[in-house]
């Protein structure tokens, strides 16, 4: 297949082009090469650099046409990707030898700094790290997909491209190091200007404090990167940036705007200097904070919307008006920043920022309006306001809007926020002469006489509507499972698909094994069962995050051989020898000895044959925590966004003393019960101190959460409750439901780890713990106290509704991103699922826990 009009691959996909060298040997990681092309030099780079790859033994993949390529140097798909026209994988020993060939035969080609790796030559577009050759991830502790490299010494190095270079410790330059340029000084512009810290790393340029040596006074110096965000016309970041000067040129001593004072050239980007318009930014604010209360929101709404008037006073349009872009100054004003994509008299750079200035973005030749910052400040607003972005994942501007105003109603229900939401919904009006209305009442003080939008439903989430949904996601997550296992897509993917529970296949396969009475779910399963066994992975012991996980799939789904076989475990042995730091083996749920102990008990009860065996790995599990021999690892200094991690489910004392409960109730030691009791009376006496941390006004949202929240640690005291016969737990269980319950409308995940699902899921378990429903679907509950957390376990469904995409009964739930979807566990479509399933059914086998 032809993937550009200079060179043919093998094969290729929707970006890439590969070639496959037979020859090539089995290789994990290694020095591979990038090679930088721009859009319209990607046909003379590859007629160039392909018959010199002829010549030695090395995969290699590139771009497949310039428009792919335009997208990938924007770093829309990611930072990473910007640059990597051509990526090379030499044969052992064999990089630098033809990364000098490559280098001799493209001198004088340009393309995009590659910031991951080194370049070869300062005079071509040629650069090399140490990564790996294949895939090999796993999911790290902030459920990041991490590529591991594992070393000689047993150590893992994350592999994944990070915003500068990086090499293991294990691995040694191969490259003459007086041919690799200098990085960066601190001091730039003649060294006139001493950098002092980042605001911002972003594909096109980093962002940075700086102090003008000259006067001594602070500014910001902007940086644009030669050559990326290129667009058809050859403009590129440098481009935006000179647009932008220009800009704040004409805004000169328009207070509420950054002076332009210097520009100047490094290499070959350009830089702008601007005086600082405070340190914080209103996302930064919102998050570490809480949202902004209504005297404070006003006055907000009054000063951006003057901000607004009189810069376009000045015949301009900001047309990137968003929380990011507004500066806090030390009294709390705000200021408007980033002028790159505004437009003068009309006419400015392409861009947009989904959900805040895209949706009313200018088709190409008409000029921009002061109607379109309109929109974009209600967006601001409403983040202000909830904390919440726009909803994105839907391909109709007119969904997107319809479900961002339904979450705005679902986090600010009362009367008292009926003409905040009037004036969001009037100033996102598709209709500019709308938008225009919103902003003339906002300007004089007047009531909106729009009406709000209708508030969200109070009764139940329709038993019919949430089968259509569950038949509809089952359907969405069989496909997958289909996509997932077909060789010839396999073959084809740039990322292989994870086989592990948190991200991967297994997750998918073991939600899917609930809905085998569902047509085409046993195939789809059986499918994905042969396909994930036949895989060839380095994984550690874990269970989401490793083998013991996947083996317990394999498992369900029947795979063992007649004989009692066990199904393939992906490496050597069943625990841990050394945690990923290389120190004591980690115990925490996801990686570490606590989750292993449970997918161990996990598989004792549905393996018969290797029975014997997984309780004696349970067995070793606990007697590691008893002695210490296995710790959770440090969480490091506390964030906004830290929350509850180090009491948590996924890494925390909670995921510790669920292992501690199951095991102890397991077995006859009275020791293993003193101890499960221990650790709960632990995590039972934390929680007063962690409600009074999630409902404080700046709260991080994930205090709602399963992995770092009261979502999980909920979910433990349920069983607490149940364990060890004391009803106290399942009162303090109902707490951390309730707690999360009012938490729940400005949380914007729809998914397990960090969003809602994980949510529905602790409400479901409190409504079945505290008294069974009567029926098969949502009804009236039943027992004492059920009916309120099914009532909320309902609003959850629907606030995960308004978060997603498509028709209400066939929705798109976006992943982790808000913006694709997926089918994982975690982090998509298959998590959702599983709560939407245990809804429907009033109760039901949860993923990874014990019933």
């Amino acid at each position: 297949m032809t993937g550009s009009t200079a060179g043919r691959g093998d094969r290729s996909d929707e970006t890439w082009s590969y070639r496959n060298d037979p020859r090539m040997p089995a290789v994990e990681h290694g020095w591979k090469l990038h090679v930088s092309a721009r859009p319209g030099g990607l046909d003379t780079v590859l007629a160039l650099a392909l018959p010199v790859l002829a010549r030695h033994v090395c995969h290699a993949k590139w771009a497949r046409d310039p428009e792919v390529l335009r997208e990938l140097n924007s770093g829309a798909r990611s930072a990473a990707s910007v640059g990597k026209a051509l990526t090379v994988y030499p044969a052992p020993g064999t990089a630098v030898a033809l990364a000098g060939e490559l280098v001799a035969a493209l001198r004088g080609q340009e393309g995009p700094q590659v910031v991951s790796d080194r370049r070869v030559d300062p005079d071509a577009p040629v650069y090399y790290r140490y990564g790996p050759f294949t895939g090999d991830y796993r999911t790290g502790r902030g459920g990041r997909l991490e590529s591991v490299m594992v070393g000689p010494d047993g150590r893992a190095f994350d592999g994944l491209a990070a915003g500068s270079y990086r090499c293991p410790p294990w691995a040694e330059d191969p490259f003459p190091h007086e041919a690799v340029p200098p990085r960066d000084s601190p001091a730039l512009g003649g060294d006139r200007y001493r950098i002092t810290g980042g605001i911002a790393r972003k594909p096109q340029g980093n962002v940075y404090r700086a102090v003008d040596l000259t006067t001594g006074r602070p500014v910001v110096v902007k940086q644009a990167r030669a050559f990326v965000a290129e667009d058809e016309s050859g403009a590129d970041a440098r481009d935006r940036l000179r647009n932008e000067h220009a800009v704040l040129t004409a805004l000169d001593g328009l207070p509420g705007v950054p002076r332009a004072l210097d520009t100047f050239r490094h290499r070959s980007d350009a830089y702008l200097v601007m005086t600082s318009c405070g340190d914080r930014d209103l996302r930064r604010d919102v998050q570490e904070h809480g949202p902004y209360e209504a005297a404070r929101l006003a006055e907000l709404a009054r000063r951006l919307l003057h901000l607004l008037d009189g810069i376009h006073r000045r015949g301009v349009v900001v047309r990137d008006l968003k929380p990011d872009n507004v500066a806090l100054d030390a009294e709390g004003r705000c200021h408007l920043v980033d002028f790159g994509i505004s437009a003068l008299n009309g006419t400015g750079p392409d861009g947009s920022t989904p959900g805040y200035s895209e949706p009313v973005r200018r088709p190409s030749g008409r000029p921009a309006r002061p109607a379109d910052d309109f929109h974009a400040l209600g967006a601001t607003l409403g983040f202000a306001a909830t904390g919440l972005d726009p909803v994105i994942v839907d391909g109709d501007a007119a969904v997107n809007r319809e479900r961002t105003l339904a979450g705005l109603a679902w986090a600010l229900p009362d009367r008292q926020h009926r003409q905040l939401r009037s004036l969001i919904a009037e100033l996102t009006s598709p209709d500019p002469a709308v938008r225009t209305a919103g902003a003339d009442r906002l300007r004089g003080g007047k009531a909106v006489r729009t009406p709000p939008p209708p508030g969200p439903r109070r009764d139940r989430l329709d038993a019919d509507r949430l089968h259509e949904v569950v038949e509809h996601t089952t359907a969405y997550c069989v496909a997958e499972a289909h996509r997932i296992a077909d060789p010839v897509l396999a073959a084809r993917a740039a990322v292989p698909t994870p086989i592990d529970v948190y991200g991967g296949s297994a997750g998918l396969g073991l939600e899917l094994l609930h809905h085998l009475h569902r047509p085409g779910v046993p195939e789809a399963v059986a499918a994905l069962a042969e396909w994930t066994a036949g895989q060839s992975r380095r994984l550690s012991p874990g269970f989401y995050s490793g083998r013991t996980g996947v083996e317990l799939f394999l498992t369900r789904a029947g795979l063992p051989a007649d004989g009692g076989e066990d199904p393939p475990t992906y490496g050597d042995g069943d625990l841990p020898t050394r945690g990923p730091d290389g120190g004591p083996p980690e115990a925490d749920l996801i990686e570490g000895v606590a989750g292993i102990g449970v997918g161990r008990l996990l598989l004792a009860r549905c393996h018969p044959a290797g029975r014997d065996r997984h309780l004696a790995v349970a067995a070793e599990c606990a007697r590691l925590l008893a002695t210490g021999r296995a710790r959770l690892s440090p969480a490091g200094a506390d964030t906004p966004g830290s929350a509850a991690l180090r009491e948590g489910l996924a890494h925390g004392t909670a995921g510790v003393a669920y292992f501690l409960l199951e095991y102890g109730s397991t077995g006859g030691d009275p020791a293993d019960r003193q101890r499960a009791e221990q650790a709960c009376a632990r995590l039972a006496a934390d929680i007063p101190a962690l409600i009074a941390r999630a409902t404080a006004p700046g709260a991080t949202r994930r205090y709602g959460s399963w992995c770092r929240g009261l979502a999980g640690v909920g979910s433990v005291l349920v069983r607490a409750a149940d364990r060890l016969a004391e009803p106290g737990y399942l009162d303090l269980a109902r707490q951390t439901a309730r707690t999360c319950a009012a938490l729940a409308p400005r949380m914007p995940l729809v998914t397990q780890c960090c969003g809602l699902a994980g949510v529905g899921e602790l409400l479901v378990d409190v409504a079945v713990a505290s008294g069974t429903g009567t029926g098969p679907g949502p009804g009236p509950g039943g027992g004492t106290g059920a009916e309120e957390f099914w009532d909320a376990a309902d609003t959850v469904a629907a606030i995960v509704l308004s978060r997603s995409g498509g028709p209400p009964s066939r929705p798109v739930f976006p992943d982790t991103g808000l913006a694709r979807p997926s089918a994982t566990w975690a982090g998509g479509s298959a998590g959702v699922l599983g709560f939407l399933r245990r809804l429907h059914e009033r109760g039901g086998p949860r993923l990874g826990l014990l019933d």
